[in-house]
């Protein structure tokens, strides 16, 4: 029988150039729209797990706290490796550096990772959660990229127009097989 997954994309972080976007932390505000997105969570999760990454971390605590139940960091979650991605002012060159990074998933396009790598450790890491976690309805708090990729593949569907649908704290729900997908 198929449990509930929700993908959570974190809060709106503090974009400091010159840090690495994994070092960003929540902007003043980030989370005003918590209460929101935890009514649109339905079914209603009974554990949130997040990324490592602070602006993921801080996401999942006050939505755990909100919903009153338990939340645990992972390792695996984290968003498509960005070590040595340039950072863009511009959200145009960002843009189309990831419908670059969605078109040709077998190359590393920016950064470390290419999309078939960071989907296959996303993927692994959801389905390390879903193992670990027998609760049927579980949220996990991530990043745009890796959940348009875990989503889109399930659905089969264009990864870049789900990832520019998806709003900071945004969410995607899917059905979630034994085994995922």
């Amino acid at each position: 029988m198929p449990r509930t997954l929700h993908l959570v994309k974190h809060g709106r972080p503090d974009i400091v150039p010159g840090v690495p976007a994994h070092e960003w932390a929540l902007a003043p505000g980030a989370l005003d729209g918590l209460d929101a997105l935890a009514a649109r969570l339905q079914p209603r999760p009974h554990l949130v797990v997040s990324s490592e990454e602070p602006k993921a971390r801080a996401t999942a605590a006050a939505l755990a706290g909100l919903l009153g139940v338990p939340w645990r960091p992972m390792v695996g979650l984290h968003e498509q490796l960005r070590y040595t991605a340039p950072f863009h002012a511009d959200p145009a060159d960002f843009q189309a550096e990831l419908r670059g990074f969605f078109a040709r998933p077998g190359e590393v396009v920016s950064g470390e990772e290419s999309a078939d790598d960071a989907h296959t450790r996303f993927r692994n890491a959801v389905n390390a959660v879903m193992r670990a976690n027998p609760q049927d309805v579980v949220a996990v708090v991530a990043h745009g990229t890796v959940i348009s990729l875990l989503a889109a593949r399930a659905a089969d569907t264009d990864p870049y127009a789900l990832w520019a649908s998806l709003g900071l704290l945004g969410h995607v729900t899917l059905a979630w097989p034994a085994g995922g997908p």
